[in-house]
C-alpha cells in the first residue's frame, strides 16, 4: 500500500539524481575529450570549487531553512554526523595495508568521505524535505571540519596543519557566516542572498563536469581491472553506512534525523576526493575512478539504505 508507494517514490527520485550526475559527468567527459576543458582549466575550477562555492553552499543552506531546530537537536546532529564519519575512518584503516603509499592515501580518503552535499543534500530534500536539508547541512559542517584536518594532513602528505587553515578553510568559513544569520534570524537583502545563491548553485554542475572531466583522462581497461576501486566502493556505500545504521538504532535520534544521516552517510564517494588529489598532487585519476564507480554503482545502494532507514524508523517509534 502506502509503504510501497514511498519506496517506490524514494527509488525514483534517487535514481532520477544519480541519473542527472551522470550526465554532467558525461557533459565533463566530452568537453574534455574535445579538448575544449584543458588540464588548466580544470585546475582552475577546482580551487574555485573549493575556495568560494563551497562556503556559498553552507551559508545559502542556512538562508534558506524553513524549519527552526532546537539546539538539543542541533546538538545530537552534530554528534551523529561526526560519529558517521569517525565510523568510516576506522572502518578504512582496516584496508588497503598493502597498497603502495600514495594509493593507500587516495583509497582511504576515498572510503571515508562521502558525497554527503552535492548528492546527499538533493537527495535529502526529495525525500524527507526542508527540515532533512538543516540537518543535512549539519553533516556537512561536520564534514567540512574532518576533511580540512584529517582529509588535509592525509592528502598533503603531513603537511602542518596550521590553526589558520583549520580556522579559515571553506567549510568553517561557510559556518562563521551562516550560523549567526540563522540564530539571529537575520533577513538579508536579495541582493546579498542571490548572488550566494547563484554560487551554491554552481557546486553540482561543476564538481560533475571536473569528475567527467578526470574520467576523461582514465583509459577504460584500467577502470575496470582495478580491484581496489570496487573494495572501496563497497566500504563507502554498504559497510561504512550499515555500521552507522546500527549505531543510530541504539542512539534513536528522532525519524527525519535517522533518514537524513543514513542518506548521507551512504553516498558515494566525495568529489573532494578529486579536488583534494589534484591540488596536493596525488593519483587524481585513481580517485577519478572511486568517484565514478561509487556514483554508478550507488543507484542500486543508495535506495536499499533508504528503505533499511526508513523501516527502522517504523519498527523503533
Amino acid at each position: 500500500g502506502k509503504e510501497a508507494e514511498r519506496v517506490v517514490e524514494a527509488m525514483l527520485t534517487i535514481v532520477s539524481k544519480v541519473g542527472v550526475m551522470l550526465i554532467l559527468i558525461m557533459v565533463g567527459y566530452a568537453v574534455t575529450k574535445k579538448r575544449i576543458l584543458t588540464d588548466r582549466g580544470t585546475g582552475e575550477i577546482n580551487t574555485l570549487l573549493l575556495q568560494i562555492v563551497t562556503p556559498c553552499l553552507i551559508i545559502n543552506s542556512f538562508l534558506t531553512s524553513e524549519d527552526s531546530l532546537s539546539v538539543g537537536e542541533l546538538v545530537l546532529s552534530v554528534f551523529t554526523s561526526a560519529l558517521a564519519i569517525a565510523l568510516s575512518i576506522v572502518v578504512s584503516l582496516f584496508f588497503f595495508r598493502k597498497e603502495p603509499e600514495g594509493r593507500k592515501k587516495v583509497l582511504r580518503f576515498a572510503a571515508t568521505f562521502s558525497n554527503a552535499g552535492f548528492m546527499g543534500l538533493p537527495l535529502v530534500e526529495g525525500i524527507v524535505g526542508s527540515k532533512g536539508v538543516m540537518y543535512g547541512s549539519f553533516f556537512i559542517v561536520v564534514f567540512n571540519v574532518f576533511c580540512w584536518t584529517y582529509g588535509f594532513r592525509m592528502m598533503s602528505g603531513g603537511q602542518k596543519m596550521s590553526f589558520k587553515v583549520l580556522l579559515f578553510n571553506p567549510g568553517i568559513i561557510g559556518l562563521i557566516i551562516g550560523l549567526p544569520i540563522y540564530f539571529l534570524k537575520l533577513n538579508l537583502p536579495a541582493v546579498i542572498t542571490e548572488p550566494v545563491g547563484f554560487l551554491a548553485a554552481l557546486n553540482t554542475p561543476l564538481a560533475m563536469i571536473i569528475i567527467g572531466s578526470y574520467v576523461a583522462k582514465v583509459d577504460l581497461h584500467s577502470f575496470v581491472s582495478d580491484p581496489a576501486v570496487y573494495k572501496v566502493a563497497a566500504l563507502r556505500l554498504l559497510v561504512a553506512p550499515l555500521i552507522f545504521l546500527l549505531c543510530l538504532l541504539i542512539i534513536r535520534p528522532e525519524p527525519t534525523l535517522f533518514v537524513t544521516n543514513v542518506i548521507q552517510a551512504a553516498c558515494p564517494v566525495a568529489a573532494n576526493a578529486v579536488l583534494f588529489a589534484v591540488q596536493y598532487n596525488r593519483d587524481s585519476p585513481l580517485a577519478s575512478k572511486t568517484v565514478a564507480v561509487s556514483t554508478v554503482l550507488s543507484v542500486i545502494t543508495i535506495p536499499i539504505m533508504t528503505v533499511l532507514a526508513q523501516t527502522a524508523c517504523e519498527l523503533l517509534y
